[in-house]
């Protein structure tokens, strides 16, 4: 009988050459793949695990894009100083174009998606969740005293870490009001894995935080005893909304088809490659930029 075969993400790095400069560089050793859960391996990441210097367990985010290693260290570096109990503090970054990364404290946890979207949150008590509750209100004012928006608030990017709720994942954050743009190339795959809201016809598009949060909040939830409260800081966090948001352009219709024709072609040399889908990815957001907001003209 054969046997399957066991998927393992690619890596993005060459894992040798990328634990050999860790090491002479940042004194990391024992750096090996962290593949479970395997949804912290993706396109555009590879995570390792390491010890540094004085053994402490680490996190590393291996990248595909320099600035996206200083944007998730800047942005996280910024919350930690907030809410230092609900961020992983941040280690170490380097944006260089052989090798880019971005290292944390290791704080490991099941995701709350994981606990209460699947497993019904069954093993969670009336008490836990009201703790989680007032954590997602630190969180909530961690963004407001940073005036950061982090750009993917939800369950499935907050840990439960010795019953306290951590946010990971800063890839996307940004100060408010900073129109920078992370890379072309990320923004457009990102945008269609990610649940961006805008409305029709806009010529932007938007991430509102509190949205994100107040979805959390429902799908905790709280019991009698805990009401009060919880009404409190979901009104508190209701009234944030259209007031704390990032805000991008779209990509111009030249940026979209340079994507579209680098995901063809690499598809085309890595016929058995993850990158296939990037051309897919594109199109279909094309597509749907298209059908729901006229304004985008352009041949594709």
């Amino acid at each position: 009988m054969a046997h399957k075969k066991r998927k393992v993400p690619k890596l993005i790095v060459r894992q040798n050459a990328f634990s050999r400069f860790l090491n002479e560089n940042y004194g990391y050793t024992d750096i090996r793949q962290y593949t479970t859960p395997q949804k912290f391996s993706s396109r555009l990441n590879s995570i390792f695990l390491a010890k540094d210097a004085t053994g402490q367990e680490i996190f590393i985010k291996a990248c595909r894009y320099g600035d996206m290693c200083e944007n998730e260290y800047l942005c996280t570096k910024a919350l930690w100083e907030q809410a230092p109990e609900h961020f992983a503090k941040p280690l170490a970054y380097y944006a260089g174009k052989k090798h880019a990364f971005c290292s944390t404290e290791y704080r490991p946890g099941k995701d709350l998606r994981t606990l209460i979207e699947l497993e019904g949150g069954v093993s969670l008590s009336a008490a836990q969740k009201a703790q989680l509750v007032e954590d997602i209100y630190a969180i909530f004012k961690a963004f407001h005293k940073a005036d950061i928006v982090h750009c993917d608030v939800g369950l499935k990017n907050m840990l439960l870490h010795h019953g306290r709720v951590i946010l990971i994942d800063c890839q996307l954050s940004t100060k408010r009001g900073n129109p920078k743009k992370i890379s072309i190339f990320d923004n457009i795959l990102k945008l269609c894995m990610y649940k961006w809201e805008s409305p029709v016809g806009s010529n932007v598009l938007e991430w509102e935080d509190a949205a994100g949060l107040l979805h959390s909040l429902n799908q905790i939830g709280t019991d009698e005893e805990h009401r009060k409260r919880f009404d409190e800081i979901y009104s508190e966090v209701a009234s944030t909304l259209n007031q704390f948001k990032h805000i991008m352009p779209y990509p111009s219709m030249d940026e979209l088809n340079h994507c579209i024709k680098v995901s063809y072609l690499r598809s085309l040399f890595h016929p058995k490659s993850k990158l296939r889908s990037r051309y897919r990815h594109v199109t279909e957001m094309l597509k749907y930029m298209r059908e729901h907001h006229p304004s985008i003209n352009g041949d594709k």
